[in-house]
């Protein structure tokens, strides 16, 4: 008898690519079921029912008709980031959770998959971020879960997402003279917010004041919030 010969069972993936069949064949439509279906439970918890498609629905409806901007949601990373009250920190994860889902539900029909993958992606974040504030015992095993590289890239966004916050909130009315006024400017309360929600920031206020000018330089996201005129 042959050591290591392979079992029948996996019959079915010799044709596949060693990737794909480790993953599955899982598309967004069934990721996104997947995630509706955790909203209803969160629903079901919250409010007696399953209600999530409607909820869906509806912000796409307010999207669509422009209720629900790029605005509204730094609205809601600002509550989500800065506020000291709970209650406001899980609703705000929740909303920004089901405006993504319903973003991911349209562009799924009208967009390039990968647009509608990255709106899916920007849900499960939120939602994850509710269930860590939710159950601290979670959030703690999270944490541990998400070590490596995996977290490096999870503190990077969450850093550009409060820079992005702090220079919409702290804006002068004729915008930021440069670069390094904006990052003087924002870089107290900065090291304030990330230090209470455990983002690795430079100890050293020159050495942070550094990071947030490149960031401004290079982020392309982080250069169109210095640069917006929206105040």
């Amino acid at each position: 008898m042959k050591e290591n010969s392979p079992s029948h069972d996996f019959d079915e993936d010799i044709s596949q690519d060693p990737v794909s069949a480790i993953i599955g064949n899982d598309g967004i439509e069934k990721r996104l079921s997947i995630l509706v279906n955790r909203l209803d439970d969160y629903m079901e918890d919250e409010f007696g029912e399953r209600t999530a498609k409607e909820e869906i629905n509806e912000y796409l409806r307010a999207i669509l008709s422009g209720q629900i901007t790029k605005k509204t949601i730094l609205n809601y990373n600002t509550e989500r980031l800065l506020s000291k009250d709970l209650s406001i920190k899980k609703e705000s994860s929740v909303i920004l959770s089901f405006i993504y889902t319903a973003i991911a539900q349209h562009l799924i029909k009208h967009e390039p998959q990968n647009n509608a993958w990255a709106a899916l992606l920007e849900a499960k974040h939120y939602l994850a971020y509710h269930a860590g504030l939710t159950d601290p015992i979670n959030h703690k095993k999270t944490e541990r879960a998400q070590k490596g590289g995996r977290q490096k890239a999870q503190n990077a966004l969450e850093l550009e997402r409060l820079v992005i916050t702090l220079l919409s909130k702290k804006r002068p009315k004729k915008g930021w003279r440069n670069a390094y006024d904006a990052a003087h400017s924002i870089a107290s309360e900065l090291s304030t917010i990330a230090n209470e929600s455990n983002i690795p920031i430079p100890n050293n206020m020159e050495d942070l004041i550094h990071k947030l000018t490149t960031l401004i330089h290079e982020n392309k996201e982080v250069a169109k919030a210095f640069d917006s005129p929206e105040g």
